[in-house]
């Protein structure tokens, strides 16, 4: 239940500063082309600041009230199954250091979807296997132990197939790139310790 928990806060602000992320470059890209009229204007505090983005993978750092979170994440470079990809939300894998050492090297994939209830997702990294649990649209590994061995193999591999049933019982194959994961991952191990 801990675990839950931990992963569930972890979730919940990468996803918050990744929507302030979204607003942020929304209202620049809206300034840069001289239109006016938002109603809101972004504070200054717990956005989102990349760090550096190497090949596939760009690194992030959130302070927010004297805590930080940093976390690293990339998108599929192929994604396959019979969906109309319309109808298919944000695909992500993060990898990320919350601001207390139990939130350390949390895995997580944002599948784009609702899973199937009572499925599993299986992560394979070259030639590893890994099964994940799934809540919803996310998935993550069981147990801090496969976080951290998904992460060596995420280190030592050159790409990531990830295998998910939607709720409407559609099978996707989303392809990673992990060109950039090591000098990421490093990066936020040195900035969140």
């Amino acid at each position: 239940m801990r675990r839950f928990l931990s992963v569930l806060r972890i979730t919940t602000g990468i996803l918050l500063g990744m929507m302030r992320l979204t607003r942020k470059l929304t209202f620049a890209v809206t300034l840069a082309f001289g239109l006016v009229g938002l109603g809101t204007v972004m504070p200054a505090a717990a956005q989102p600041v990349q760090m550096l983005a190497e090949k596939d993978w760009v690194a992030y750092r959130v302070d927010d009230g004297g805590k930080r979170t940093c976390f690293i994440s990339s998108v599929p470079t192929k994604s396959v199954g019979k969906y109309d990809p319309a109808n298919r939300g944000e695909t992500r894998v993060y990898v990320s250091h919350g601001p207390v050492p139990e939130e350390r090297n949390v895995v997580q994939f944002l599948a784009g979807y609702k899973h199937k209830q009572q499925t599993d997702v299986k992560v394979t990294i070259d030639t590893r296997t890994f099964t994940l649990f799934t809540l919803e649209g996310r998935s993550y590994a069981e147990s801090e132990e496969d976080d951290v061995a998904m992460i060596k193999a995420m280190k030592r591999g050159s790409k990531m197939k990830v295998v998910g049933i939607s709720s409407r019982g559609t099978k996707t194959t989303d392809t990673y790139s992990l060109a950039g994961f090591t000098k990421t991952k490093n990066l936020i191990d040195k900035t969140c310790k």
